[in-house]
């Protein structure tokens, strides 16, 4: 049996994601896997999410600020010894090298050490990561530490990564398993988040609700024929002031994952039963364009990756461009 301990350079890195994806395809490859996320430095739904993914334990994540060290170590050993017998490997999202301020937190590697477990960081692309963060990881975590995945990298990025970034962490002795790139679905919010965030009103297409928005359109800034504007993105949610009746019909002749009207109590009768007929969630919003925009920045704050599309695509990708099979290794985990 092991325990794999993935532990982010920060909260929000992605750890969820790698936690998820690593269980899904060390299942595939024939392991019996246990997820877990027992200790947290605030309260999220991360626990619920492996529960009704995994088949793991539903207790809520210990917050670390109720609890003296003593107690959370015994607490924590328990909730994972507990999973070691009927598991060839448990998972466990640990808690990040730094909080949200910038500042260690020192219970990340005294948790890995008490559980005996081998230690896999999450490090987020960034130009500016400081060159001494790789001796930082391998001095926090010794030799626990096997090896870190670089997530989300952006668009351009990758001749920085492979040759400054991913260098730097291999020369201080902490190998580089694989690298994700940022990938719009995995941001995406669902139809329901971005109605919740903007007080809407569905009118059309709840069924729908649970859709992903890769994108979001402003309907008034349109100079050209419809076709070109309202056609080009999948997954698009197109935004319309409540007035504006004409560009609400055309962007209802293309593909949405929502229309959203701003600054409006009830749509139009021809939009209402347009957006009926072809099942499009329609959502009206209190608020006006601009601070409906405004709003949409708080978004992230929203997005998980509790969603089967993006379950289904952060397992492909990592079993692309993640070496698993060493990470497996490091572990003591022996070929299936």
């Amino acid at each position: 049996m092991a325990t794999i301990y993935v532990a982010g350079q920060r909260p929000g890195v992605g750890s969820t994601s790698v936690v998820t994806a690593l269980a899904i395809v060390w299942k595939q490859a024939g392991w019996r896997v246990a997820v877990i996320k027992p200790a947290s430095l605030s309260a999220n739904g991360d626990s619920a999410f492996y529960a009704r993914t995994f088949a793991s334990p539903s207790e809520a994540s210990l917050m670390v600020a109720d609890h003296d060290w003593a107690q959370l170590q015994k607490q924590v050993g328990g909730r994972v010894n507990a999973l070691t017998a009927e598991n060839d490997v448990v998972i466990v999202e640990g808690l990040p090298f730094y909080d949200d301020e910038g500042y260690p937190v020192p219970a990340s590697p005294a948790l890995a050490e008490h559980l005996c477990a081998s230690v896999l960081g999450v490090v987020a692309y960034g130009r500016t990561l400081p060159a001494d963060t790789p001796l930082k990881w391998k001095g926090a975590y010794a030799s626990l530490l096997s090896g870190v995945v670089i997530n989300r990298l952006t668009r351009y990025g990758h001749h920085d990564a492979t040759t400054r970034m991913a260098p730097a962490f291999e020369t201080a002795g902490v190998p580089v398993y694989g690298i994700l790139p940022e990938e719009r679905q995995l941001l995406a919010p669902t139809v329901s988040q971005v109605a919740a965030l903007l007080d809407g009103t569905f009118y059309a297409g709840a069924s729908a609700q649970h859709e992903l928005v890769e994108s979001f359109l402003i309907g008034g800034l349109i100079t050209e024929w419809g076709g070109n504007y309202f056609g080009r993105n999948p997954r698009q949610a197109v935004i319309a002031r409540g007035g504006r009746i004409d560009i609400q019909m055309s962007a209802l002749n293309f593909p949405l994952s929502c229309l959203l009207l701003t600054g409006c109590e009830e749509p139009a009768q021809y939009v209402h039963q347009r957006a009926n007929d072809l099942d499009v969630p329609l959502v009206t919003s209190p608020h006006d364009t601009p601070s409906t925009t405004a709003l949409l920045a708080r978004l992230d704050a929203n997005v998980t990756i509790d969603h089967p599309d993006k379950i289904k695509r952060i397992a492909e990708m990592f079993n692309d461009a993640v070496d698993f099979q060493a990470i497996a290794e490091f572990a003591g985990l022996r070929r299936k």
